[in-house]
């Protein structure tokens, strides 16, 4: 899924309503004036925002999830999408392995809730206008990938030889084989470029009420074939299958 964000000037008017729609009905609603200005004022009126990525909206309303593995987690509603964010300062996020893994572990709390279309880390939105107008103008795009997603999680699979350099070539085509057995197993896969002491990684999008089937069936194939070593991870959020741009 990608989707670009065109540069508007900074003082782009802003509505006090947010359309909604019914994901039942299909009609539309507003939010009052009065609860967009509370949310707004929940989010601080220059307070910027760290993106997590966005899922389907369980309320008509945004607001504070609360604390996830210590991130204060608001939601921000835009019809039947909401974005799920932290207040941050407007600056340069850490680039560092314990500010990633914070961002991990929020979105993979959110995803055992409902659907999540993750977040690269790193998206820092000026103001809560900003992210509104992410949603409005990607609003199909987002949709369209919420739809793609939903009910799956990512598995990852990597296929090594046993022993290192013995027969790779053969092994190889072996490795392929199997991938191609797996995805029929998924609804989607995505094969990475090869590492070294790797014959094959590729990611997976597989139900989430079949992903334990899905790790059996891979054991049972690393057992049929002991040359090869197989590791499975996840359930994972679906970064593989997602590309969000801005």
């Amino acid at each position: 899924m990608s989707g670009h964000v065109p540069d508007r000037e900074e003082g782009a008017a802003a509505s006090d309503t947010d359309a909604l729609l019914d994901p039942l009905t299909g009609k539309s609603a507003e939010v009052s004036a009065a609860a967009a200005r509370k949310e707004r004022a929940e989010l601080g009126s220059s307070q910027a925002l760290h993106f997590y990525g966005v899922s389907r909206a369980r309320t008509w309303r945004g607001g504070r999830v609360g604390k996830v593995e210590g991130e204060e987690v608001l939601r921000v509603r835009y019809r039947d999408l909401e974005a799920l964010v932290s207040p941050v300062p407007y600056e340069l996020p850490t680039l560092d392995e314990e500010h990633v893994l914070a961002h991990q572990r929020v979105v993979e709390t959110a995803m055992r809730r409902s659907t999540v279309l993750p977040a690269p880390y790193g998206i820092v939105f000026r103001g809560r206008r900003q992210l509104i107008r992410l949603l409005q103008e990607q609003y199909l795009v987002l949709d369209e990938g919420l739809s793609f997603l939903d009910g799956n999680w990512e598995l990852r699979m990597h296929i090594a030889p046993a022993v290192a350099g013995d027969g790779e070539s053969e092994l190889g085509d072996l490795a392929m084989q199997l991938y191609a057995e797996m995805r029929r197993h998924a609804r989607a896969a995505v094969p990475f470029p090869a590492e070294k002491g790797r014959l094959l990684s590729a990611a997976f999008l597989v139900d989430r009420a079949a992903w334990i089937e899905f790790v059996e069936r891979s054991d049972d194939l690393g057992s049929a074939h002991p040359e090869l070593n197989f590791d499975v991870t996840g359930p994972w959020p679906p970064y593989d299958f997602v590309r969000i741009s801005l």
